[in-house]
């Protein structure tokens, strides 16, 4: 699919570009042209590259001096040359680069007309100023595509871009229009916008770095720094009140410290200066601007919404905690009632048969001991599966008992609900346990979601919103997308209907030039008539594997069941299962347990909790014993982590170097019982190193393996797995065939 169906154009913003660099170009510091009309060109890409040359050579011209334009106008020719076609400004190396074109470019046009010494001090100082602006502008700007916070307060980052501000407000300070001031205004409206967010801190801070770039585009440090800060004191103070009281408390303290210094004329342009940036203050919509300037910090960027989304998952787990407790309590109480014995049996049937009878009291008065003697021998005829008869009976009862048959018959009924009743408590307490243990893992499940939104973590809303639109141009009904960023990688998780119009790869593709960011090749998983997709960014490791298998028998199928998946979190996961005996039953456990793995794993649900919900869907999936067991091998390719799990599964072996390791793992395969075991083993992986896993039709060596390792030397992982999985079909003993299976994985950076 062509990339131009998903390009939508913009036409506004060239104008707004030209119009820009034509206003930047204009301006002028300490009587030059001002540097910030080539450092406009230097931060722009592409076409907005062209479009700042065109607005800056535009207003070069119309300054009317052409001598000193036209080396401006052909450094900004070569530097928008540059920029297009060889320098991308991705990362700090690529902002100090362009930083230092903006430099050398502002440098060169200036040293070229020098006439004394301090001309040269001068050239030096706008080069220098160009290269800071430039980089900053660049930093200012990758962090709002990434959804960072602009400022850390770090003096590192707030020295530059005030250094930046300063120089740009003289600038335009020197630029004027009858009696208004643009540099005044501009100083104005940005320190009552900043008192309005910041209040007192920031307010006051940036009013000062203001006045200081007034100060030096006009010379007039006294009225700049006292009149200019006292307003901006004044709005800080009042900028709970609202905009209103605010512009009203500005102008009046800047009035009033001009009328103390002084009213002349120059006095009274500056309080219509600062009217003027007033009513641009009020009418600007400063809310659609936060959301612009801070959509990466949506509700979740500050924790707090996240955190309360958290604390809601906590409670429904914490809830389910308490549904599976009173059923356990519950379970407890009704088991304790409904237990029975044999004598509950005989005496029921007694009651109803010999109730009438001349011989009662007789029996159950005065042979009480002998009848109960009697009773309870009938116990072993009915265990043995046969029924009772009149010839069971025995001693006096048998002599003058003439309802033999009709008790005979009401005990082996008894008999039988009792045994019917016992079968049916069985199964409900089994399925009671499985039920309780599911409702185990969904509190577990709920839990370990919540940890996940308690993370830090910063949600961007405008990258979301590109994404979302990205998909429905790719043929998607109404998607909604998630873009974070977690320890500074990004990930990007979305759902929408329908089907994508486009391959994985071409989204891929996309996603990149859309972020400018590097991704890994997004996952697409369907789920009824809805698809979720992610993508993460591009990790520092890659997986290379190789699978070799051999049936117990060429003509049937492998009981082993081997594949692959990555979550939405850069995590790789190697699944293993060997179904219990060989053959097409085995194959099908080891795929049911591979499969439902797999959804879980790919779903965002934890490996362990992933594994104990398994494991209860295996226990009712028949009535036949279905159990299978399980290795699975999690890979974390941003750090390189592995964890490997281990329900019963055979030895691991990991190649470190030279040497040869052995994993040995613990436990009862799933689907055994309801309370399952496993081990895990957690280690750091390098490049190059190679992890071998099995079956336990294989039987391995460490050194053996290293000799192997050696001879392969892992260029071709497909041989060293032929050769692994032929060496183990090999050395099996003669009638203890079994299926094998050999993965092998391979960290590539």
């Amino acid at each position: 699919m062509e990339k131009e169906l998903f390009t939508k154009p913009n036409y506004f913003k060239y104008p707004l570009i030209i119009f820009c660099g034509l206003g930047l170009a204009l301006a002028s510091l300490t009587g030059k042209i001002s540097p910030f009309g080539t450092v406009f060109i230097a931060c722009m890409n592409g076409t907005d590259c062209l479009s700042a040359f065109a607005g800056t050579a535009l207003g070069y011209l119309l300054r009317g001096d052409f001598v000193a334009a036209v080396p401006t106008v052909a450094a900004g020719a070569a530097i928008c040359v540059l920029r297009i076609f060889f320098v991308k400004p991705k990362g700090a190396a690529g902002r100090l680069i362009s930083g230092g074109l903006a430099g050398a470019a502002v440098l060169f046009t200036n040293i070229i007309s020098v006439k004394s010494a301090s001309d040269i001090l001068l050239s030096f100082a706008f080069g220098l100023i160009a290269a800071i602006s430039c980089c900053t502008f660049l930093g200012l700007n990758e962090k709002l595509k990434k959804g960072e916070k602009l400022f850390s307060g770090k003096n590192a980052e707030l020295l530059p871009a005030g250094i930046t501000l300063i120089f740009i407000v003289a600038s335009f300070t020197d630029l004027s229009f009858g009696i208004f001031n643009f540099g005044e205004i501009i100083s104005g409206a940005i320190a009552l916008a900043a008192a309005y967010r910041f209040r007192l801190s920031g307010g006051v801070a940036v009013g000062v770095i203001c006045a200081s770039g007034m100060a030096i585009g006009r010379g007039a440090f006294v009225y700049a720094a006292l009149a200019f800060s006292a307003g901006t004191l004044a709005a800080a103070l009042t900028a709970s009140k609202g905009r209103v009281p605010m512009s009203a408390a500005f102008l009046l303290a800047s009035a009033s410290m001009g009328g103390l210094l002084g009213m002349d004329r120059t006095m009274l342009s500056f309080i219509a200066d600062m009217l003027v940036a007033s009513v641009i203050f009020m009418a600007l919509p400063l809310n659609k601007i936060a959301t612009r300037i801070k959509p990466r910090t949506s509700a979740f960027s500050d924790g707090l919404s996240a955190e309360v989304f958290a604390g809601r998952l906590e409670l429904v787990g914490s809830t389910v905690g308490e549904l599976r407790h009173a059923v356990e309590k519950t379970a407890e109480t009704l088991d304790g009632a409904a237990n029975g014995d044999f004598s509950d049996i005989y005496n029921s049937a007694c009651d109803k048969i010999c109730k009438n009878c001349r011989f009662n009291m007789k029996c159950w008065g005065e042979e009480y001991n002998d009848s109960v003697r009697m009773m309870n021998g009938f116990i072993k005829i009915l265990r043995r599966g046969e029924k009772l008869t009149p010839d069971d009976f025995m001693g006096a009862v048998s002599e003058r008992c003439a309802r033999k048959e009709q008790l005979c018959e009401c005990v082996n009924k008894k008999y039988d609900d009792f045994v019917s009743v016992g079968q049916m408590n069985r199964r409900v307490k089994e399925m009671r346990n499985i039920l309780t243990k599911q409702l185990d893992n969904t509190e577990r499940l709920f839990n370990s979601i919540a940890e996940e939104f308690g993370k830090e973590v910063t949600y961007s809303t405008e990258a979301s919103l590109k994404v979302s639109r990205l998909l429905e141009r790719c043929g998607l009904v109404s998607p909604k997308a998630a873009v974070k960023t977690s320890e500074g990688n990004m990930i990007i998780e979305a759902y929408g209907e329908g089907e994508l119009a486009c391959t994985a790869e071409e989204l891929g593709d996309m996603l990149i030039e859309l972020l400018q960011r590097e991704f890994d090749l997004p996952c697409v998983l369907e789920f009824g008539k809805r698809v979720r997709i992610t993508a993460f960014q591009r990790a520092e490791y890659g997986v290379k594997s190789a699978v070799c298998q051999y049936s117990r028998r060429k003509e049937s199928a492998n009981g082993d069941f081997v594949t692959a998946c990555v979550d939405g979190k850069g995590n790789y996961y190697s699944i293993i299962s060997d179904g219990m005996g060989s053959g097409t039953r085995a194959r099908i456990d080891s795929a049911f347990a591979c499969g439902l793995l797999t959804k879980f794993l790919e779903s965002g649900v934890g490996v362990e909790a992933s594994i104990e919900m398994l494991n209860t869907a295996l226990m009712v999936k028949s009535y036949d014993e279905s159990f299978a067991t399980l290795d699975v091998c999690q890979v974390d390719l941003y750090t390189g982590k592995t964890t490997v799990y281990k329900a019963g599964g055979a030895d691991t072996f990991v190649r470190s170097g030279k040497k040869v390791t052995r994993i040995k793992g613990s436990g009862l395969p799933v689907g055994v019982s309801g309370t399952i075991t496993m081990s895990a083993q957690s280690f750091t992986a390098e490049e190059d190193d190679v992890i071998i896993m099995t079956t336990d039709g294989a039987d391995l060596t460490e050194q053996w393996l290293e000799q192997a390792f050696m001879k392969e030397s892992c260029g071709n992982m497909e041989e060293l797995v032929k050769t692994v999985a032929g060496a183990a079909r090999f050395n099996c003993e003669k009638g203890r065939e079994d299926d094998i299976s050999i993965v092998a994985l391979q960290l590539k950076k």
